[in-house]
């Protein structure tokens, strides 16, 4: 799955820069952005805007947590939104909010391996539409 195009969105930093590093090695194209705002911007705005195959989206950032942040980034790619693996200390919720579309999706607890984040991308890399 190298070379596969990759938007982080982690609002910690060092975990940002950990995740950065740790898939860069891995063979994706990593791009970050530390908050919701951020990655709308990167994806939606500018002359050059960022494309990703995969979202990985920390779920508890403010001000806009990771639910939001697809939901506004669905605003913007419509059925085109790219999967999404969320990131959490906290367990998966009973139910999902309403994120728009069909929107394939993991949930991975923190902490957690480089290799089960990695699996997870694959997997829903895997069960996009096409």
């Amino acid at each position: 799955m190298s070379g596969l195009r990759l938007l982080v969105v982690e609002d910690e930093l060092q975990i940002l820069e950990l995740l950065d590093l740790t898939l860069t090695l891995r063979g994706y194209v990593v791009h970050g952005a530390s908050s919701g705002p951020q990655a709308l911007e990167l994806c939606c705005q500018g002359t050059s805007p960022v494309t990703a195959d995969v979202i990985v989206m920390d779920v508890l950032m403010t001000p806009w947590d990771g639910f939001e942040t697809v939901r506004r980034l669905h605003g913007h790619y419509g059925a085109a939104l790219p999967p999404v693996v969320f990131l959490s200390g906290l367990h998966p919720p009973d139910a999902f909010p309403d994120l728009g579309g069909d929107l394939v999706q993991e949930y991975l607890m923190k902490p957690f391996r480089p290799a089960q984040l990695a699996e997870a991308i694959e997997r829903v890399w895997a069960r996009r539409p096409s």
